[in-house]
C-alpha cells in the first residue's frame, strides 16, 4: 500500500498505492450488511474510489449494497462531496460552472463545445486552462477541440452531487438539446424533468422498443423505467413498469426482478403481470412452475390483454407444454395461432423455433426441417448476428443427430460470439451442446471446458439439457460414482419435466454409463427402468429424438433381449430427417451385437468385421467400441488372431482418446494417462494447447488472463519434465500411441 522512495538530494518520500482488489473485498464485506456483496460491485467500487480504503469504507457506511447495485453511476462519499463543494465555492465562477457542466454532460470523454453550451460561457479558454492546471480536468489530446473529462469518476460524482439541484436540472435541460446521441438526449431530458410528462414518456417508450430490437435489454429496461415514472396515467405507469421488469428478465438480471416481487401483487394488469412472472420462471429454469402460471391465467384476463401479451402467452405456453411432454397436437394448435416466425418479437423467436422444430421432427416434416437447416449460411461465421439463435438451433439439431463435425462448425461460432460478448449467454445451452459435439468427436478435455462454461453461465438452476449432459465426461474417465450421482439428479428433474430432447440426452448418457461398466444385470434392467420412469412410449422408434438416441435405445434393447425390436431403430436411423454418415457402419455393428446375444457368434463375427470395413471418420469412441466388440466375439468364434488385433486397435483408440474407463475391459494393459498428475485446470490448459490454441485463444476460452495461462503452462511443463510446447506435445502423443 505504501512504498518508501529516495533520491540523490531529497532523502526519503512516501508513495501511497492504494489497496488491491482482494483487500477491497475484505473491507467491503466486513461492513455491516455487506457480507454478500457481489464480486462485480466490489470491483466497481474499488475502481470508482481509486483503490482508496477510506473512501471505500465511507461509501459502504453511507449506502446499502442494494442501493449501489441499482445505480448506473456510483456516488461520492459525503465528505468528498463536501470538500469539493468548498473548493468550487472558492473558485472562479466561470471555471466552477464549466466543471459542473462537464460533470452533468457525461461520465466519460465529453465534447468540449457541448460542455460550453451547457455551461453558457462565452469565452471558456481561461476556465479550461484553470481547471487543467488545477488537476480537475483532463484533455484527451493537444488538438484544438479535443474532448475533455473530469480527472476521475469519484471527483466527477462529487462535483455532480455538490451542484445545486435547480442549476443541475437547467444544465440537463440544455444538454438534452445539444447531446449528439439520442440516448444521451433522453437521459438529460429525464434528469431535467420535474413533473409527469407524457410526451417525454412516449419518446422513451419508442426508444425502449428500438433497444429491444437491437437487442439491448439493459438499456431497454432503463428506458421503460423512466417512461413509467413520467407517465401521466396509473395504467401507463403500470404497463411501462412491467415492461421494464420484463426487459430486466431478458437481461438475465433475475435478482433485480425478484427484489420487486412484492410490488407485483398491486399491479392491476393481470395478464401482463402473470406472463412476466412465467418468463422469469423460464429464465430460472423452473419450467413446470412457468407452465402452471400460464395455465392458471383465466380466459377473461387473457381476453382483456392486448395483442402483444396474448402473443407472448401463446409462445411461452407452447414451449413450456413441449418441455412438459404434452401431446404435439395441443402444442401445434397454439403455434397455429401465431404469426410467421419473422413477424415475432426477437425474444420470442427462440421459443417458437424450438417448439415448431421439435414438433416437425416428431412428425417427420422434411420441408420444415430443410427450412430450419437452410435458414443460415453453411459458413457459420457468415451468419448475421441477429440470426445467431437460428445458428445455435441448427447446431443443436446436428449435435443431437450425432453429426459432430457439422455441430462443431455451428456451435463453436455461437460459443465464440458468447465469449466475445456479442450475443447473450442463452443460459449455457450452446456451450453444453458444443461440449456434447466435442464429446462425440472424442475431445473429452475440451468438452469438459465447454461443460464447465455451460454450468458457470447458467443463472441459478441448470437448464435440463445442460444437466443431462454432465454425466458423459465422468463416464469415459471411469468416475462412475460421480456419473451415477449426476444421472440421478438429471433423472429426478426430467421425471417431472419429460421434455423429449433432454430425456433423449439422458438416455444416451445412461446407456453410455452402463456400457462403460461391467454390470450385466444393470444393463439388462436399463430398458425396464427407462419405461418405469418415462413411460413405454419413450422406447418406441417413433419417439422422434434423433439417430443418436435410436442407436443407444437399440443397445438397451439388445441388453434386455428384445432382439426383434432392434430393426425398428436401425430403420429409424437410416431414414432420419438428418441421417448421419455413420449409419453405414452402425447397422452391421448393432446387427452383430444382436447376433452375439442370440448365440450366433460366426454371424456376429462377420457383421462386426463388415462394420469396421465401412468405418467413416465419425464417432471415434464408438469405433473403439466396435473394435472391442469384435475382439470379444472373435475369441468366442475361435479367431484368436483377429481377437488380438482388434483388442490392440481398441486399446490404441481408447488410449488416444483418454477414455480410460474402457481399458480395463480389454486384455491389453492400459497406457498410463500422460496428464494424470495435472490438476483439473492444468488439464484444461493442456487440452487446448494440444488442440493448437495460442496463449490468447486459451485465455479467451477459459475466461482467464494470458499471465494465468503462462503460469499454468510453466507448472505443466515442470510436471512433464519438458521445456517447450513442442516437447510436451511430442511426449503426450508418444504416450497415447502406446510408445509406438
Amino acid at each position: 500500500m505504501a512504498a518508501a522512495q529516495s533520491g540523490p538530494r531529497s532523502g526519503h518520500g512516501l508513495t501511497l498505492d492504494g489497496i488491491g482488489l482482494v483487500e477491497a473485498g475484505e473491507v467491503i464485506r466486513g461492513a455491516v450488511g455487506w457480507n454478500r456483496c457481489p464480486d462485480d460491485l466490489v470491483e466497481r467500487l474499488w475502481l470508482h474510489t481509486d483503490r482508496n480504503p477510506m473512501h471505500l469504507a465511507s461509501l459502504v457506511r453511507q449506502y446499502s449494497a442494494d442501493e449501489l447495485i441499482q445505480r448506473t453511476a456510483l456516488p461520492a462519499p459525503q465528505d468528498v462531496a463536501r470538500d469539493l463543494s468548498v473548493r468550487l465555492a472558492a473558485m472562479d465562477i466561470e471555471a466552477a460552472r464549466l466543471l459542473r457542466a462537464v460533470a452533468v454532460t457525461g461520465a466519460m470523454w465529453v465534447d468540449r463545445l457541448e460542455a460550453v453550451a451547457v455551461a453558457q460561457i462565452d469565452d471558456p479558454s481561461a476556465a479550461f486552462a484553470f481547471l487543467n492546471d488545477a488537476g480537475l480536468l483532463v484533455v484527451r489530446s493537444d488538438a484544438p477541440l479535443a474532448d475533455v473529462r473530469i480527472v476521475h469518476a469519484l471527483v466527477r460524482a462529487a462535483v455532480y452531487q455538490s451542484t445545486p439541484a435547480a442549476e443541475r436540472r437547467a444544465m440537463h435541460e440544455r444538454a438534452s438539446h445539444v447531446a449528439l446521441s439520442t440516448m444521451h438526449r433522453l437521459e438529460h431530458a429525464v434528469a431535467a424533468a420535474s413533473r409527469r410528462d407524457e410526451p417525454l414518456a412516449l419518446r422513451l417508450e419508442e426508444a425502449a422498443l428500438a433497444a429491444h430490437l437491437e437487442p439491448d435489454y439493459r438499456r431497454e429496461a432503463q428506458l421503460w423505467q423512466w417512461a413509467s415514472q413520467l407517465s401521466a396515467s396509473v395504467a401507463g405507469r403500470e404497463r411501462r413498469w412491467l415492461e421494464s421488469q420484463l426487459a430486466t428478465v431478458l437481461a438475465r438480471d433475475t435478482r433485480a426482478v425478484r427484489a420487486h416481487l412484492q410490488e407485483f401483487a398491486g399491479v392491476g394488469d393481470e395478464a401482463r403481470r402473470e406472463v412476466l412472472m412465467a418468463w422469469l420462471l423460464v429464465v430460472e429454469h423452473r419450467i413446470a412452475d412457468a407452465r402452471r402460471t400460464l395455465e392458471s391465467l383465466s380466459s377473461d384476463a387473457l381476453g382483456k390483454a392486448d395483442y402483444v401479451v396474448r402473443r407472448r402467452w401463446r409462445v411461452l405456453t407452447a414451449w413450456t407444454m413441449l418441455a412438459s411432454g404434452y401431446p404435439a397436437e395441443s402444442i401445434q394448435a397454439l403455434l397455429d395461432q401465431l404469426p410467421v416466425v419473422t413477424e415475432l418479437d426477437p425474444a420470442e423467436r427462440p421459443f417458437y423455433v424450438r417448439a415448431a422444430g421439435e414438433i416437425a421432427r416428431g412428425r417427420m416434416d422434411a420441408e420444415h426441417w430443410r427450412r430450419d437447416l437452410n435458414t443460415v449460411p453453411i459458413d457459420a461465421r457468415a451468419t448475421p448476428m441477429e440470426e445467431t439463435d437460428n445458428l445455435s438451433w441448427r447446431g443443436a439439431v446436428y449435435a443431437l443427430s450425432g453429426q459432430a463435425s457439422e455441430a462443431r462448425r455451428d456451435l463453436s461460432e455461437v460459443a465464440s460470439r458468447i465469449r466475445g460478448g456479442r450475443v447473450d449467454t442463452l443460459n449455457g445451452v450452446p456451450h453444453a451442446l458444443h461440449s456434447f459435439s466435442l464429446w462425440l468427436d472424442g475431445e473429452f478435455d475440451r468438452a469438459l471446458i465447454e461443460q464447465q462454461a455451460a454450468t458457470e453461465l447458467s443463472p441459478g438452476a441448470l437448464h435440463p439439457l445442460v444437466q443431462a449432459m454432465l454425466p458423459l465426461i465422468p463416464t469415459v474417465r471411469g468416475d462412475f460414482t460421480r456419473a451415477d450421482a449426476l444421472l440421478d439428479e438429471s433423472r429426478a428433474v426430467l421425471v417431472d419435466l419429460p421434455w423429449h430432447v433432454p430425456v433423449s440426452v439422458l438416455v444416451v448418457a445412461t446407456v453410455a454409463r452402463l456400457h462403460a461398466g461391467d454390470d450385466d444385470a444393470a444393463r439388462a434392467a436399463c430398458l425396464p427402468r427407462l419405461r418405469a420412469h418415462f413411460g413405454g412410449e419413450l422406447t418406441a422408434p417413433n419417439y422422434g429424438s434423433g439417430a443418436l438416441w435410436q442407436l443407444h435405445l437399440a443397445l438397451a434393447r439388445i441388453w434386455a433381449g428384445e432382439l426383434d425390436a432392434v430393426e425398428g431403430h436401425l430403420k429409424a436411423i437410416e431414414t432420419d430427417l438428418v441421417a448421419p454418415a455413420w449409419s453405414s457402419w452402425c447397422r452391421p455393428w448393432l446387427s452383430g451385437l444382436r447376433s452375439e446375444r442370440a448365440g450366433r457368434f460366426r454371424d456376429a463375427h462377420r457383421l462386426l468385421k463388415e462394420s469396421i470395413a465401412a468405418f467413416t471418420g465419425d464417432l471415434p469412441l464408438y469405433r473403439g467400441h466396435v473394435q472391442a466388440d469384435l475382439a470379444r466375439v472373435s475369441a468366442l468364434a475361435g479367431d484368436s488372431e483377429c481377437a488380438a488385433r482388434s483388442s490392440e486397435e481398441a486399446t490404441r483408440i481408447y488410449s488416444g482418446l483418454g477414455a480410460t474407463a474402457y481399458l480395463n475391459r480389454l486384455p491389453v494393459a492400459a497406457t498410463v494417462d500422460p496428464l494424470a498428475t495435472l490438476s483439473d485446470r492444468e488439464r484444461e490448459v493442456a487440452a487446448l494447447l494440444l488442440s493448437g490454441f495460442s496463449y490468447a485463444q486459451i485465455a479467451q476460452e477459459l475466461y482467464v488472463t494470458r499471465s494465468t495461462v503462462a503460469f499454468h503452462l510453466s507448472r505443466i511443463y515442470a510436471k512433464a519434465g519438458v521445456e517447450s510446447r513442442h516437447q510436451f506435445t511430442q511426449q503426450v502423443r508418444l504416450a497415447r500411441s502406446g510408445g509406438q
